[in-house]
């Protein structure tokens, strides 16, 4: 099963890493490349991206520019997601859990969904 972690940045992630020594903050962000060379030799990595948290808005059909957040409710922006392909969630969370993130709520797990999971709903 394939999952999405997706790495949010708000209030409380800016916080954190603003509180941390230099060497706590390095030492947070070396836990990412842990993380993907573990998941690279398990096997269950399909893909990883940081992203630029600068550009992000929310954009409408005509073009118009809504917000600079994703959702207007909220000032979370994504800046950054794995791709895992694992055996399930108990997996796609232990995985989540190990990011600095995960101690402030910036994390998020979703499962992607297939043509199947579609078909079983009635919508193809």
């Amino acid at each position: 099963m394939k999952y999405l972690i997706l790495i949010q940045s708000n209030a409380a992630v800016a916080d954190m890493f603003a509180a941390m020594t230099d060497e706590q903050r390095s030492a947070a962000y070396e836990l990412y490349w842990s993380i993907e060379s573990d998941l690279e030799a398990s096997g269950e990595l399909v893909e990883s991206k940081a992203l630029d948290e600068r550009g992000q808005r929310v954009v409408t059909r005509t073009g118009d520019v809504v917000t600079d957040a994703p959702l207007p409710e909220t000032t979370e922006v994504v800046s950054g997601f794995y791709l895992v392909d694992v055996a399930g969630p108990e997996r796609a969370h232990e995985i989540a859990a190990r990011f600095p993130e995960a101690a402030v709520g910036g994390i998020r797990v979703a499962r992607t969904l297939t043509a199947e999971d579609f078909q079983a709903a009635g919508f193809m």
